[in-house]
């Protein structure tokens, strides 16, 4: 899990944890966002970030949504157009 405390790991995951009618997900561009601004660590890779924060959601029953390229968290349905 590299340098992220555990507690920490499982705060967020908790936190960014949405319930959907088809189970709960994780999105993970919130969640990189949501452990950075918790630890301070700007600097670690996305990836990295990512790594250590999915296998805390997986063992907490969550689907992962790897979206935390720029743009991603910017989701469209088709009954969201106008």
């Amino acid at each position: 899990m590299g340098h992220f405390e555990m507690i920490d790991l499982v705060s967020v995951v908790n936190a960014c944890t949405t319930g959907r009618a088809t189970g709960r997900l994780v999105s993970m561009a919130k969640a990189v966002e949501e452990l950075r601004v918790l630890t301070g660590d700007f600097i670690s890779p996305d990836e990295i970030v990512a790594n250590a924060l999915s296998p805390v959601a997986w063992e907490r029953g969550c689907a992962v949504l790897f979206d935390e390229q720029p743009g991603a968290d910017i989701l469209h349905t088709p009954w969201q157009e106008a």
